[in-house]
């Protein structure tokens, strides 16, 4: 296969090879990866920047210990657990969303950069729509759709996003949970936003 030349930034073009000369690799070698791996996304209709935000998903699942399962596996064992002790779970759903809050403080103390963060990553998710909306002085509308196929499943992730909140110092003034779709206002007073 012949070469060819493909002009860059002078400081990309000196990031790779510094990056090249780190991974013991040709400059050549290290280009052609990268180019590679970014046609074949581009082909499946993923944009470069899907590379980072996967990545950013890809560390937070990594760094909470997340076990990626089916979504219809989840509903049904959420389901059972629901029968048998509705109570337990959503306590343990709520826990994981203060613990995740606690985790997301680490990546930003602001409530707003982690809005956009959410809004970046719920592509890689089944979620359909996670939707913030300012309404007014220190009030938001938080709406997230394809929570769940079951309504089980939908009152714990409400729990889990409750907790969430709570870690940042959210006032829940109102929910609304069916299945599939959380929508909840909540009050900010204090909070520090961008």
């Amino acid at each position: 296969m012949g070469r060819s030349s493909i002009a860059v930034d002078s400081s990309i073009a000196e990031q790779l090879s510094k990056l090249a000369e780190e991974k013991h690799m040709t400059l050549y070698s290290l280009t052609n990866q990268i180019l590679q791996v970014s046609l074949e996304m581009l082909r499946e209709d993923y944009e470069p920047m899907d590379l980072k935000n996967l990545w950013q998903v890809y560390r937070i699942l990594r760094d909470v210990d997340a076990v990626v399962l089916p979504a219809d596996f989840m509903d049904t064992l959420i389901a059972e657990l629901y029968r048998t002790n509705k109570d337990e779970l959503l306590k343990r759903f709520y826990q994981l969303g203060r613990d995740v809050g606690k985790y997301l403080q680490v990546v930003s103390e602001e409530f707003d950069a982690i809005l956009h963060i959410a809004q970046k990553v719920s592509r890689f998710f089944p979620l359909k729509k996670v939707e913030f909306k300012y309404l007014s002085n220190d009030t938001y509308e938080v709406s997230v759709v394809g929570a769940g196929g079951r309504v089980e499943t939908t009152w714990c992730m409400y729990e889990a996003l409750r907790g969430i909140l709570e870690e940042y110092g959210a006032n829940i003034k109102d929910e609304s949970v069916t299945k599939g779709l959380i929508r909840v206002r909540i009050s900010l007073k204090g909070r520090k936003t961008i």
